[in-house]
């Protein structure tokens, strides 16, 4: 058993980039040379330390020819020699098992399987550094070190350095002789790189646990830890002439260029990477201090103007170069928010929510969109109502983010993610595999939160088919059918409730079109499922549709004299008096008495199965009984397609 390192040294790497290769080693490159060991990601450098390597240890193992094939008269055929000569094998080598014969193909050299795991890593956005390699990857491949116990692996081209160096902190130390795989961590440290990014963390957040009440409401901890090497955490301070401006304009001056962490008032703290502490700290701050110089410019600039102004200028600034300006877009928003249910407030509020899209502030600090635009509005003397739905209008805008606390933010949050979906979707931009650059998964998550927890109804259909019919007047280029976007959104809906996903996609398939009240059939039905009223439902509806659904040459209606059997009769009879109650309490929401109303069905189903034939000679009593069925399958139905749940 031996230990196994192998280093790719970069220039600093994004810190998005670090966190997923991190992932990608663990999961996909440690297995595949042992399992045991440990992955090392930092802002320089990608390593896999592998203990328990087992150098001459087999390739997978592969199936070849039948022994019939391969052997004859004792004699191995062509046919065996050549599958061991593809697997690097003698035809001695081979085994014969289960009358197959099988070999195990030679693993490459370990250099060329190292050098496998570089063409693994290069995904997202790459670079070619040097166009004398053929070699992409996110940043510079500056070298690599690869070392088995003591034994120097060569890895790649020439033109990148490979062998048995690395290189410590970029500042504070140089080149480093790993002399065996095992003391690489060791030999690391003591060269200021902390390696393990765990380890990182643990001292960041125990630094910034000694400052005090520090906050992170952006989220920086996750992309600091890719940032240094050697952690250092140092308080600093800024002017108090500062703290006039809103506090979230000063957070995220800390925060979105400088991923700094707030201490409250005048502080705040950092990790920085290693160095005089005095002298980081004072050019820390001289940094701070110069972003906060432009936010307080921006924002006495934009108080000038004005709220007003700024609207004004919105038709002078484009939304989308095939869907019009965002003065277009207001209008759009100004209507779906009445279809909606929005009042005064979201109307207003809606007029006037991207008037910050011409402020200085968001230009400079684009994470400041809405909530800057509530505080001019605010500033304005606009009702505070009014105010806080444009502050309020992009929420949520992560995963389990807050919802809007306002009826009319909610609504106009509602109303901007609809328009949003509408647009890409009419226009050709739909998410494909991994790409979504619109973020429109997250809007129609957040769509179906404001729905479900924010208890706004949002019927779908409808508002996307006015919409897209405003984006036509308004002459922008549609090119797609968007009536498939509340699919969208309802697939979002599936992960978001906590009830078995079989549920939702019966309740999406119901006679509903509003996400809450789909939201609340599935979790009915959910409830509901072991209960006798659900299991006859079920009966009625599955039984019906097994046969009905699957058949050819229904009536298009029933007709009564072609009923002749007492349990066709009683069928008949039982669905005209529970239909229209399954409707009336789908459509009041009262889905216990629906399913109270639609499981009356189950018992005359079952008997009208084990009296009377369905597939009868006479065609016209066939088509007649098929009907019925059908007409039963929709009744039930309207609490969703009960076949999605298996029983």
């Amino acid at each position: 058993m031996s230990t196994l390192l192998f280093e790719i040294g970069c220039e600093e790497l994004p810190a998005e980039f670090c966190s997923w290769a991190e992932g990608e080693l663990h999961d996909r490159w440690l297995p595949a040379f042992g399992g045991e060991g440990k992955v090392l990601v930092g802002p320089r450098r990608l390593a896999l330390l592998v203990e328990g390597f087992e150098s001459d240890a087999a390739g997978e193992e592969k199936r070849g020819p039948g022994v019939g094939i391969a052997f004859k008269d004792g004699k191995p055929t062509k046919a065996a020699e050549g599958f061991a000569r593809g697997l690097g094998l003698s035809v001695d080598e081979l085994a014969v098992r289960d009358d197959y014969v099988w070999g195990r193909q030679s693993a490459p050299p370990l250099g060329e399987r190292l050098w496998q795991v570089v063409g693994g890593l290069a995904a997202g956005k790459t670079m070619v550094w040097d166009r004398k390699l053929d070699i992409r990857f996110p940043r510079p491949i500056r070298w690599m070190c690869a070392k088995l116990d003591g034994e120097t692996i060569d890895v790649g081209p020439e033109a990148i350095p490979s062998g048995g160096v690395s290189y410590g902190h970029r500042f504070l130390a140089g080149t480093l002789e790993i002399p065996e795989a095992a003391a690489y961590e060791t030999v690391l440290r003591e060269a200021q790189v902390e390696p393990d990014s765990a380890e990182r963390r643990r001292l960041i957040v125990e630094g910034l646990d000694a400052t005090g009440q520090w906050r992170d409401p952006a989220r920086v901890l996750d992309e600091v830890v890719y940032l240094v090497e050697s952690p250092l955490v140092l308080e600093g301070s800024f002017d108090e002439r500062f703290l006039d401006l809103p506090e979230r304009v000063i957070v995220t001056a800390m925060q979105s260029h400088q991923r700094y962490f707030p201490l409250g008032g005048a502080h705040f703290a950092f990790a920085a990477n290693g160095g005089d502490p005095d002298i980081v700290r004072t050019g820390n701050e001289r940094v701070l201090e110069g972003r906060l110089d432009d936010a307080r410019f921006s924002y006495e600039r934009d108080l000038q103007v004005g709220i007003e102004a700024m609207a004004t200028q919105l038709d002078s600034i484009t939304f989308h170069a095939r869907a019009g300006t965002f003065a277009d877009k207001a209008v759009r928003l100004r209507e779906l928010c009445d279809l909606l249910g929005g009042g005064e407030a979201s109307g207003e509020a809606a007029r006037l929510a991207k008037a910050d899209q011409a402020s200085t502030m968001v230009h400079e600090f684009p994470e400041l969109e809405g909530f800057i635009g509530g505080e001019y509005a605010r500033l304005a003397g606009v009702p505070e109502g009014v105010a806080a739905a444009i502050a309020e209008h992009y929420l949520p805008d992560q995963a389990g983010g807050p919802l809007p606390e306002t009826a009319a933010g909610r609504v106009l949050s509602a109303a901007d993610k609809i328009d949003n979906l509408t647009v890409a979707f009419a226009l050709g931009e739909r998410p494909t595999g991994s790409r979504d650059p619109h973020g429109l998964r997250r809007a129609a998550i957040g769509l179906s939160r404001l729905a479900v927890d924010g208890e706004l109804e949002i019927d779908l259909a409808g508002l996307v088919a006015r919409d897209l019919e405003l984006l036509t007047e308004q002459g922008a280029e549609v090119t797609d059918d968007a009536s498939d976007m509340p699919e969208f959104v309802l697939e979002r809906l599936e992960g978001l409730l906590d009830v078995p996903v079989e549920f939702v996609r019966a309740a999406r398939r119901s006679a509903l079109t509003e996400l809450g009240a789909v939201a609340r059939l599935a979790r009915a039905l959910a409830a509901e499922a072991s209960s006798q009223a659900f299991a006859d439902a079920y009966t009625a509806f599955d039984r019906a549709n097994s046969l009905a659904g699957k058949a050819s040459g229904a009536a298009p209606a029933i007709d009564p004299g072609l009923v002749a059997e007492p349990a066709e009769r009683a069928l008949l009879e039982t669905l005209a008096e529970a239909g229209p109650r399954i409707d009336a309490a789908v459509q009041a929401r009262d889905f216990g008495a629906a399913l109270e109303a639609a499981s009356e069905l189950g018992p005359p189903v079952d008997r009208f199965f084990d009296e009377v034939h369905v597939m009868a000679e006479d065609e016209a009593i066939r088509a007649n009984r098929l009907r019925l069925l059908l007409d039963v399958r929709d009744a039930v139905g309207a609490l969703g397609d009960l076949s999605q749940i298996p029983r």
